[in-house]
C-alpha cells in the first residue's frame, strides 16, 4: 500500500513538514452548517455588529475593548492548550487499546471543538492587530469592517467554549466507557 494512500500513516501530504501539517489541522477544523452549534454564528453576529459599531467613531472605547479582547482569546486558547495536553496524556496504550476494541478510534475525531476554537482564536488575534494598526484617520469603512471581523472571530471563540465543554464530557464518557474493557 502506498505511504499516502494509509489512513492509520503517521505523516499527512504535502510539500513541506509545516504545510503537511497545516493541511491535517485544516482537515479537523469544523467550520460548516453541520458543525455549528447555534450560539456559535448567533454570538459571532453580535460581535462583528459591536466591533463595526465600535470602529465607526473615535469617541467609542476601543482601545479598552481592544485589551479585554485581547486577554479574553488569549486566556481561551491557553486553557484549549492545557484541555488537550490532558486529553492526550489520558490516551495512553491502555486506553488506545482499549478504545480499538469499542469501536472508538481515531480519537482526534472528539477532538475537532477545540481545534476549531485554536483557529478562530488564531484569527481572531489577526484582526485584532489589523484594528490595532489602523490609523484613526483611515476611512471608517475600513475601520468598521476590520472591527466587524475581529468582534466576529473573537465572538466565536468565546461561544465555541460551550461545544468544546461537551466533548470534553463526551471524552470523559469514553474513558468511563472503556474502563470496563479488558485489554
Amino acid at each position: 500500500m502506498a505511504s499516502g494512500s494509509d489512513p492509520y500513516s503517521e505523516e499527512p501530504r504535502g510539500r513541506t513538514t509545516g504545510d503537511k501539517y497545516f493541511k491535517e489541522f485544516v482537515r479537523l477544523v469544523h467550520v460548516s452548517l453541520r458543525s455549528w452549534w447555534w450560539g456559535e454564528p448567533l454570538a459571532a453576529t453580535f460581535g462583528g455588529a459591536g466591533g463595526a459599531w465600535l470602529g465607526h467613531d473615535d469617541d467609542l472605547p476601543l482601545d479598552e475593548v481592544m485589551g479585554v479582547a485581547v486577554s479574553m482569546v488569549g486566556v481561551i486558547i491557553g486553557s484549549v492548550f492545557a484541555i488537550l495536553a490532558m486529553i492526550t496524556r489520558a490516551c495512553d496504550n491502555s486506553f488506545l487499546r482499549k478504545a480499538r476494541k469499542a469501536g472508538l478510534l481515531p480519537v482526534v475525531h472528539y477532538l475537532w471543538p477545540f481545534f476549531t476554537i485554536i483557529a478562530m482564536g488564531v484569527l481572531s488575534i489577526l484582526f485584532l492587530m489589523v484594528v490595532a494598526g489602523i490609523s484613526e484617520d483611515a476611512p471608517p469603512v475600513l475601520r468598521m469592517t476590520a472591527g466587524a471581523a475581529a468582534g466576529f472571530c473573537v465572538l466565536w471563540t468565546l461561544a465555541g467554549l460551550l461545544p468544546a465543554l461537551g466533548a470534553l464530557i463526551v471524552f470523559t464518557r469514553l474513558i468511563e466507557k472503556t474502563s470496563g474493557i479488558q485489554e
